[in-house]
């Protein structure tokens, strides 16, 4: 997920360079590195910009959400409905742009713990839970009912008793803000 304004940041936080690459780069080659295929990016403000920084990345779609203004639950649902028009699944894996510290090793910590008595499973961080998550197909209608700002972290909140937490505190850095992106240094 890379398509919200930045509104916070100042600037299109998807674009921030860390070791060399913008967030949004480095979030998709974790995902392809772990193995998740095909990687579906969904983009919104900015849309151009953070499109062209995923050229040659292969495996790699970028979708478009037109409605990213009104919340983080529009992108998930637009991911997951282009997702599920081109490729059957077992699971999907939901990943933010702006949590630099995930990489590919922590993405296949999540994707380990995934097999048919554990269909939703989050990344532990900070005494929460939240993404990294992965769900499994039968999870993705409910999960584009969502409206608003509620994303899938406050969906498996809402579901403690069904979710498998997997320890991630990499997860736990959320650029949100300059001051954010000045613990990268």
């Amino acid at each position: 997920m890379a398509a919200g304004g930045s509104t916070r940041f100042g600037s299109p936080k998807q674009l921030l360079i860390h070791k060399r690459q913008s967030l949004v780069r480095r979030a998709a080659k974790a995902a392809i590195a772990a193995g998740a295929t095909p990687v579906m990016v969904v983009v919104g403000a900015d849309a151009p910009l953070v499109a062209a920084e995923l050229t040659r990345l292969r495996g790699v779609r970028t979708v478009i959400n037109e409605h990213w203004k009104t919340g983080l639950a529009s992108s998930l649902a637009t991911g997951l409905r282009a997702l599920m028009e081109i490729a059957g699944c077992d699971a999907v894996l939901v990943m933010l742009a702006d949590q630099p510290g995930v990489d590919a090793t922590a993405l296949k910590k999540l994707i380990a713990a995934v097999d048919v008595d554990h269909r939703i499973v989050a990344a532990g961080y900070a005494g929460t839970v939240g993404v990294p998550a992965i769900f499994g197909c039968e999870h993705v209608k409910d999960l584009m009912r969502l409206t608003g700002d509620r994303g899938a972290g406050q969906w498996l909140r809402d579901r403690l008793d069904r979710v498998t937490t997997v320890p991630l505190p990499e997860a736990e850095l959320d650029i949100d803000t300059t001051r954010d992106a000045e613990q990268l240094q």
